[in-house]
This record gives structure tokens, sequence and C-alpha cells, in this order.
């Protein structure tokens, strides 16, 4: 199920793609993805649930979430752009962390409407970067890595608001994204969790219930696919050892590291770096 073939040079790719109407086995990865269809309606089946996008909707697809698209009228092929990028690429945006919430958190629907201002402006923001990669004028890298982030906050703003529109517990959700965020950010560390749960001004029990209800898993598992992000780019892009790897993110050693690796994809770090 796991797609393990994702080379991200710079971290991100913004490119088109061509949707057929094919059923296909789901897949996962641990690369984060944004995915703007921009002509005929496409489908996308994640987890148990079927999601239905028009042109111009943006979807949200969160890193190890089964998922796939296709288009939903046959003989109708459908053009989408695909951003698939890895968290380490807001490592050094001010607060850039908190662009990557809404693919942490599952009280939102992660299809934002083209009715939405938000969705509008990444509408334009892919097509601008899509034009920069055609281009390739001086300078064009830059302005594609600045067109992505604004993407980002365009969506990380929307995320914001629907949590306002739909009445979330403002102090609970707060408190819990501002755990996520510093977990993010110091996602190498050892986490000191009476720290962090001070930091949420939550009580103890309401912290561990609300962090399981917003992202879904406990915060020794978030912590855990957090350094297996990070672990899978440095197997791809580095010749780093295993055992460095496993320690400069945080994994302890190199034989913990391959048991939750085996766990998640079902091969060692070792065989995963050949089938690259």
């Amino acid at each position: 199920m796991y797609d393990s073939n994702i080379q991200l040079a710079n971290g991100y790719t913004i490119e088109e793609r061509l949707a057929q109407f094919t059923e296909h086995e789901c897949h996962m990865h641990d690369a984060l993805e944004i995915s703007v269809p921009l002509d005929n309606a496409m489908k996308y089946p994640l987890g148990n649930e079927m999601y239905c996008a028009s042109p111009g909707d943006v979807f949200l697809l969160r890193p190890f979430e089964p998922h796939w698209n296709l288009i939903q009228e046959e003989g109708r092929p459908g053009r989408w752009v695909m951003l698939l990028f890895f968290p380490s690429i807001v490592g050094q945006v001010p607060n850039g962390y908190s662009l990557l919430t809404p693919f942490y958190t599952k009280d939102i629907s992660p299809l934002i409407p083209a009715a939405s201002p938000h969705a509008m402006n990444v509408h334009r923001l892919v097509l601008a970067a899509m034009e920069e990669r055609r281009t390739a004028l001086p300078g064009w890298e830059l302005q594609h890595y600045s067109l992505l982030i604004q993407i980002l906050v365009h969506i990380h703003r929307y995320f914001m608001e629907q949590m306002v529109e739909n009445s979330v517990d403002t102090a609970a959700f707060s408190g819990i994204i501002e755990a996520v965020e510093y977990m993010m950010e110091h996602w190498s560390e050892e986490i000191d969790m009476d720290a962090l749960i001070g930091r949420s001004q939550l009580k103890k029990t309401w912290f561990y219930t609300k962090f399981k209800a917003i992202t879904g898993l406990t915060p020794l598992a978030f912590t855990v696919r957090l350094r297996l992000q990070y672990a899978s780019q440095q197997l791809r892009a580095t010749n780093h050892s295993v055992t460095d790897i496993a320690l400069s993110c945080g994994f302890g050693s190199s034989s913990y590291f391959n048991k939750v690796f085996r766990e998640f994809r079902g091969m060692t770090p070792g065989e995963f770096r050949k089938q690259l």
C-alpha cells in the first residue's frame, strides 16, 4: 500500500497530472499532499469515506492516510495539480510549522470548496507556480517556493476560520494546536509530556482526550510518525547510515528504528533504501 518511489529533490514538487477512470488500490505515503482538480470532477477515496471534488476545489491528503484519486466520469480524463512536500520545507519560515497543522488534524473536512476565497487563491497560485516552472525565468525556483508558502498560508487560514464557524472548543483546540506545533518543531528531541501539557493549559486527562480527538493519534504515536517522515526523507536523500539517521531522528537506537519502520512499511530501512 505504501508509495515508496517518492523522490522530492528539494523537499517538494508542484506538477500537473492526468487522472483516469481507473479503479486503483489506495496507497499512502509519508509526504503531505495537496490536490487541485483543473477540469472535470474527481473522486477521492480516503479511508472509509468517498469525497467528490469539482474543478477549483482543493483537497488535502494527510500523511499515512490511505487514499487515491480518479475522475468521476468514464471517458473524460481530468487534469489536476499535485503538490507533494515534506514538513521540513517550512523549517526556515517564521512560525512555519503552524502552516502544517491542517495536515495533522481531523476535525475539519479535507475538502476546501472552490467557492471559498481561499480555494480561489490556491487555484490562482498553483497555476502561477506551474507557469514559473514552465518559463524557468531567472529566480523561478525562489518564486516557486514562495508560491508554495502562500498556498499553505491560505489553507491554514481556511482551516482556522472553519474551526470558529463550526463552534469547535476554541480553548481546547488552541491548546492542542500549540502542542502540535511544538512537537513539529522539536520532533527529534525528547518531549517532556508534563511540560507539553503545561503549554496547552489543559488538564492532563482532557489533554490526552482532545489530542486523540483532534489528531487521531496519541502524543507518542504522533511523535513517532513525525520522526518517520524525517527519517524516510533522509533515507531517500542522503547516504547517512541507518544508525546515524535513527539517532538524528530521535529514535534512540537503530534496533528501535528498524522495529518501528518495519511496523509501518513492512520492511527495514535498509530494504526501503534498496528499493529506491
